[in-house]
């Protein structure tokens, strides 16, 4: 039988610290991973503002490209069409020129 501060069995005492200990090194290791968790997540969060501002930069960057080969290929467009009116108003004159004159022609070879 067993004094009044003894416990029923050898080793009791032994086994219940081993179980308080491995709850302690359970409890300690989840908040080791808690933390690493927290740390991974703010990590990625920062990593992921980044790709965004990245990519903001990159497309405002990507539009500033096309605008100016716009620009380019706008101007190109209107010069080309300023030398084609130009040409074509050129030539208009010219027919007006060669009309006028054979009309003058036609009009003073018909009055007696």
């Amino acid at each position: 039988m067993t004094g009044p501060h003894e416990l029923p069995y050898p080793g009791a005492l032994d086994a219940v610290k081993k179980i308080e200990n491995a709850l302690a090194e359970r409890d300690a290791a989840r908040e080791a991973s808690e933390s690493e968790l927290d740390a991974a997540r703010a990590e990625a969060g920062r990593l992921l503002s980044e790709a965004r501002a990245a990519g903001t930069r990159a497309g405002a960057e990507r539009r500033r490209a096309l605008l100016a080969r716009a620009e380019s290929d706008a101007e190109l467009i209107r010069s080309a069409g300023d030398a084609e009116a130009e040409k074509i108003g050129g030539r208009m004159s010219a027919e007006r020129d060669a009309l006028a004159a054979a009309f003058m022609a036609l009009v003073l070879n018909e009055e007696p």
